[in-house]
């Protein structure tokens, strides 16, 4: 994935040398009073002799004699245009044409300019690979049509690339800033009207530990206003070595997966902790061991990645009834919390998206919250303030707080001002705030301030050309008119699926497979998935035989645009959307019968693969797709199997002391049963009902 990084002078000048006698022997064409009319890579041909590269330029079967001697003529500067493609080629190693170079230069094929990338990404891809001035000449001959064109012939252009090169080395020392150019470059260590908030949060962390600190906060506010870069933004602050700052997301499409943040958090704690000197691991095994000792197999059946700090439980906890289970599982949590939590290295866990956790997590931390004995620790939450109601489970462990006398900090984020985008739309496109205040005026009017909105609206000005950086002016320029006659879209998820609309094929159904999983997934499981998605196979072999051999063996590759769009990360061995709103978008562009059936397809092919790996438990993830694919469950066959499948996971979470997660696999499973169940499948009717009964009990809902 080195496509971005800029060519090294020497070979540059051989590329360049290359370039200069392809332009001298087309010239040597247009001497004669020829053109060429169908030039293209395939029909250059060079030796590389000692004295230099002798070129020819062969395939004249679509040639014509020239009827107009200007050297402006049509004929010319098409052949012109043409051998600015096959520079951009040689330059930056890819096609400025969204479809293949050689089906856009075949005979008899006009030019349509909708074949075209954007003007700003073709900038983007020369001056990242190239000097400006390479990059200028390049656009220049790709735009050969137009009257104004500066080369009077081929001949011109040779001459220009010598001059290049003879300066080539004053040229390359003046290039080093040149990576800012075409590209939106969106600040990443700074926010925008978020001082306050920042202050706020940052003094919270650093009274951790001291009498009568508040040990909650709560960040709230709408989606896209950036409540969870003002958290991340302070855990960069506070990257002193000593703050053990750990974090986890609840997601939309994995409510059922058990304390799936809380998981997140501590798998984040586990690497934090196995990556530091042998001295501190010891000491954090030796206090974990010694504040839950034998009990530690109670945590590290939930949550094993554990297993890397304490070891590998030699046995299993001892059974007890459901209601026991559950008071031992949090007793042996609050302690595991106290034992990685000191006045030298205190705890910072944030859970973001909290209008989507389950009941039993947000009960576990309402329990630290509570607990008097827990001082070096502070819980930070975010959630969305438009979508918690007074009945929401958030805010009813809230008010358990405030009856207890807790102190709850209350942070809310609103849209950021008018002065604010100005800021960062100077800082984006680097001029000073009195040239930007017309345009962003007409982008505040657009985005209300939206933060996220802002940012998608911009970078939709740049895919349209509306917002351009000019190589003539060096500097950025944008079309006021037709920004402000622009309509925007109200939800921020319909702008994500336009974008990833034009993405390649095989982005977007990887990025729709993606959605299907959540807002991030280990590769280790995208790679099964996509191994078992005929629709990818299908869509990459189109482009295999056009692939080098590293960019076949790199399966993630597919991803590649979507990263550069900004539309997705990678993170360590994940990748995962840079937003829920492009989760959204993504998984908006199925029909439900399409997301069913790639649910199906999901959890069949891990189904396949619990059969072989029981190192880790994919239940879970297996049966909750398959739930959401339960529609291609037709045959009673199918309908009876899943059914023991939502039996066993509810047996598994009930286990683990999770009453609610169990309750709602096993009401799934009792939906699934035929009319007749109780005489073709009693056993299994009797299981499902029984357990149903006992889970129901334990979560105090009698009338169920």
């Amino acid at each position: 994935s080195n496509h971005r990084a800029a060519i090294h002078e020497s070979n540059l000048k051989i590329i360049l040398q290359l370039a200069r006698n392809i332009s001298n022997a087309l010239d040597e064409i247009h001497s004669a009073g020829v053109t060429h009319n169908n030039l293209n890579s395939k029909k250059i041909i060079f030796d590389d002799k000692d004295d230099g590269m002798m070129v020819k330029i062969i395939g004249l079967g679509s040639a014509s004699l020239l009827t107009d001697k200007n050297e402006h003529s049509i004929e010319r500067r098409k052949d012109i245009q043409h051998l600015g493609v096959i520079l951009f080629h040689m330059f930056t190693g890819q096609c400025p044409f969204r479809r293949n170079c050689d089906s856009y230069l075949t005979p008899g094929v006009e030019k349509n300019d909708k074949a075209l990338q954007s003007k700003n990404q073709l900038v983007y891809m020369l001056t990242s690979k190239v000097p400006l001035v390479v990059a200028k000449l390049v656009m220049v001959l790709m735009e050969a049509e137009t009257s104004t064109h500066p080369y009077r012939s081929a001949k011109d252009v040779g001459r220009e690339l010598d001059s290049i090169i003879v300066h080539l080395e004053s040229i390359m020392s003046n290039s080093d800033e040149q990576k800012l150019f075409g590209r939106l470059q969106f600040p990443t260590g700074k926010l925008y009207g978020r001082d306050p908030h920042l202050s706020i949060l940052s003094d919270m962390c650093n009274k951790i530990g001291t009498c009568n600190a508040s040990k909650i906060v709560i960040v709230s506010g709408c989606s896209g206003v950036g409540k969870s870069s003002l958290v991340k933004h302070a855990q960069q602050i506070l990257k002193n070595g000593t703050t053990h700052f750990i974090s986890g997301k609840f997601d939309q499409l994995k409510q059922m997966e058990l304390l799936s943040a809380i998981d997140t958090a501590f798998t984040e704690y586990a690497n934090n902790i196995s990556q530091r000197c042998q001295e501190d691991f010891l000491q954090a095994r030796e206090a974990i061991n010694k504040a839950i000792n034998t009990d530690v197999a109670v945590l590290t059946e939930v949550f094993p990645c554990l297993c890397e700090v304490v070891g590998k439980p030699t046995s299993a906890p001892a059974k007890l009834d459901p209601i026991g289970a559950k008071h031992r599982f949090k007793f042996i949590f609050q302690m595991f919390v106290r034992s990685i939590s000191a006045p030298s290295h205190p705890v910072v866990l944030f859970l973001d998206d909290l209008q989507w956790a389950d009941e039993f997590s947000l009960e576990l931390v309402s329990t630290l919250v509570a607990d008097t004995e827990l001082k070096d620790f502070l819980f930070i939450g975010s959630c969305r303030d438009d979508e918690i109601d007074e009945n929401h489970p958030l805010t009813k462990e809230l008010n358990k707080l405030k009856r207890k006398n807790i102190d709850i900090t209350n942070i809310n984020v609103t849209s950021v001002s008018r002065t604010d985008v100005n800021e960062l739309i100077s800082d984006v496109i680097n001029l000073p705030t009195h040239l930007t205040e017309s345009f962003s005026r007409i982008v505040y009017q657009k985005t209300s301030g939206n933060a996220l909105l802002v940012t998608q609206f911009l970078q939709s000005l740049w895919d349209e050309g509306l917002l351009f950086f000019s190589l003539e002016s060096n500097t950025w320029q944008w079309d006021l008119k037709a920004i402000d006659a622009k309509e925007i879209p109200d939800d921020v998820g319909l702008m994500m699926s336009k974008k990833i609309l034009q993405l390649p094929a095989e982005c977007r159904f990887g990025m729709k497979l993606l959605a299907c999983l959540g807002s991030k997934c280990d590769k280790s499981t995208l790679r099964l998935l996509m191994m078992n998605q005929k629709c990818l196979q299908k869509e990459r072999s189109l482009k295999k035989r056009k692939q080098d051999a590293d960019e076949i063996n790199n399966e993630f590759s597919i991803f590649d645009p979507a990263i550069d769009e900004g539309l997705l990360k990678e993170e360590r061995s994940c990748y995962m959307f840079a937003h829920d709103q492009i989760q959204h978008g993504a998984y908006s562009l199925m029909l439900e019968n399409e997301r069913a059936r790639l649910h199906h397809q999901i959890g069949h092919s891990i189904l396949g693969k619990m059969a072989d790996d029981h190192v880790k438990d994919l239940l879970f993830i297996a049966v909750d797709q398959l739930n959401r694919g339960e529609i291609f469950m037709e045959e009673e066959h199918g309908r009876m199997k899943l059914a023991k499948l939502n039996l066993k996971a509810g047996e598994k979470a009930m286990l683990l002391a999770t009453f609610l997660s169990s309750a709602s696999y096993l009401e799934r499973g009792i939906s699934l049963l035929c009319d007749d169940h109780w005489e073709k499948y009693y056993d299994l009717s009797l299981h499902l009902y029984s357990l149903y009964a006992e889970v129901e009990y334990c979560n105090g809902r009698f009338h169920n």
